[in-house]
């Protein structure tokens, strides 16, 4: 079996439902697939979720982020994230529905047992906190059977999102069977757009941005990929659960925002904190090192406590890429980025209306 650097690449998805005795609907979903650095290719199906809508589409909006940098693509190439989430809402809308079956919890040393030896007490306190302390003897006896309808909180306890091992253990993709549901899903509300935040953008350098979203402040958000990831999780995801059908159209538009930014205004003041409570050695030693570089200190001596400089410090020198990516390696609690202002009457910063733009084509 040959190995070199690639991609997972997505082939088929299935979801599959039951209902709860209280009528909530808990979703087990299947993708199938193949890594595109192992050979031979050979197509397999494994649980990716399992859990209510809001915890599988969580898992979900994780997996999409990972479309942006194309570490997941269909054979055809890559895969946009509001497209990947798009099309799981029409699984999520239709699933197959789950046959009931028994589930042997079985403990071992085998990395694919139902409960690894190694997570037992991991696995011993999900079932003490989700009140399932009695079954815990059973479990370590090795005698734990339990009904996929029955025993579908126990199961959510130790498979689901909040869990500390994957629902591939346990269930299969031939769980699902013929039947299909109609499960009620909301529909895409037409005013989602009226909840995109502000957002401000600006490149740092041919790669990484500089990106502000509504009240939060400047952060250095990484590759183009890093940062349209983050916001397909940490913005996309809280506003879909509410708005349905904002991740379709907010992403494309996030996108064009990021990609179109604006460079950092030169008299953009840094700010840099050498050494935060909690701050990892080699980022304190970064701050020395960027002290040294801009003649702040002597060669050799740390950092100041803090210490600031403008943006155009580190333009225009023989060293300016690596002190551009060296920023990259700042924590947000040592770095503070205070962006001037446009001057008066100068023409407005394309940054911060750049989303905005964008959204009106997305609402036309």
């Amino acid at each position: 079996m040959e190995q070199i650097m690639g991609s997972s690449i997505l082939t088929g998805k299935r979801a599959g439902a039951l209902q709860k005795a209280d009528s909530e609907w808990i979703y087990a979903l299947f993708e199938r697939g193949y890594e595109s650095n192992v050979y031979p290719h050979t197509d397999t199906w494994s649980a990716v979720a399992l859990g209510n809508y809001a915890q599988v589409m969580r898992r979900l909006f994780s997996h999409a982020s990972n479309c942006e940098g194309g570490v997941l693509r269909s054979r055809n190439g890559s895969i946009k994230p509001e497209n990947y989430i798009a099309s799981w809402r029409n699984e999520l809308a239709k699933p197959a529905l789950l046959r009931d079956r028994t589930i042997d919890l079985s403990v071992g040393s085998s990395c694919y047992s139902a409960v690894p030896e190694s997570q037992l007490d991991n696995v011993r306190l999900s079932l003490i906190r989700a009140g399932f302390e009695s079954r815990i003897d059973e479990l370590v006896g090795g005698s734990l059977s339990v009904s996929l309808y029955a025993d579908i909180n126990l199961l959510l306890a130790i498979y689901g999102n909040s869990g500390p091992l994957s629902a591939w253990r346990v269930l299969k993709e031939y769980d699902c069977g013929t039947a299909r549901l109609d499960v009620p899903v909301r529909s895409a509300s037409k005013a989602a757009m009226d909840r995109m935040p502000q957002v401000r953008c600006h490149s740092i350098d041919r790669e990484n941005r500089l990106i502000a979203i509504g009240s939060a402040p400047w952060r250095h958000a990484g590759w183009e990929y890093n940062a349209i990831g983050s916001f397909v999780t940490e913005v996309a995801y809280p506003i879909e659960m509410e708005t349905p059908g904002f991740a379709k159209k907010a992403m494309p538009a996030f996108r064009e925002a990021v990609r179109n930014a604006s460079p950092v205004p030169p008299a953009t003041r840094v700010t840099v904190t050498r050494a935060p409570e909690g701050t990892d050695d080699w980022r304190i030693k970064r701050a020395d090192e960027l002290a040294q570089l801009l003649g702040l200190v002597s060669d050799g001596e740390p950092a100041p406590a803090t210490f600031s400089f403008a943006f155009g410090d580190l333009l225009d020198r023989e060293d300016t890429d690596g002190l551009l990516y060296g920023l990259r390696a700042f924590s947000e609690s040592q770095v503070l980025w205070e962006v001037a202002p446009a001057r008066e009457g100068a023409a407005p910063d394309p940054s911060f209306f750049a989303a905005e733009a964008q959204l009106s084509l997305c609402l036309a």
